[in-house]
């Protein structure tokens, strides 16, 4: 991580059925495992939201229906021994096409990655930012 601020979007793409988040892993099988919305950064002269739509395309192939911008918040923390800063843009999102007939596959521009559905009460993986919390309900929508 860079010694600078990283503006990023993250998805919160939910499962119909359940409410169940899109995630995907980071530090599985120590003793941080955490999850984290797919999305990522935003290139210089890009808004967030087309942000979103470019990063969702990349990552799994389809495109997005809808967004609507939940909120923006500072991000501050460490993670596998670097600290990093990031303004986080968090979208409630709808996307054409849904992968709901699977439980996991590949994250198409980052292939080591596996996308998968997570439900806070499937895993003692912690969802990070811990901000997201606040917009994301166990319930389906």
């Amino acid at each position: 991580m860079a010694n600078s601020i990283r503006p990023i979007v993250l998805a919160l793409i939910r499962r119909p059925v359940d409410g169940a988040l899109l995630v995907t892993g980071h530090g599985i099988g120590t003793d941080d495992p955490r999850v984290r919305p797919l999305g990522g950064g935003i290139e210089f002269g890009e808004s967030a939201r087309t942000a979103l739509d470019r990063e969702i395309t990349e990552e799994l192939g389809i495109t997005v229906a809808s967004a609507t911008l939940l909120g923006v918040f500072e991000n501050l923390f460490t993670a596998d021994g670097e600290t990093g800063h990031e303004i986080v843009f968090a979208f409630d999102t709808d996307v054409h096409d849904s992968p709901v007939d699977r439980d996991r596959f590949p994250v198409l521009d980052a292939p080591h990655e596996i996308a998968f559905w997570w439900h806070p009460s499937d895993t003692t993986a912690r969802l990070v930012p811990a901000e997201l919390g606040q917009y994301i309900q166990e319930t389906p929508r």
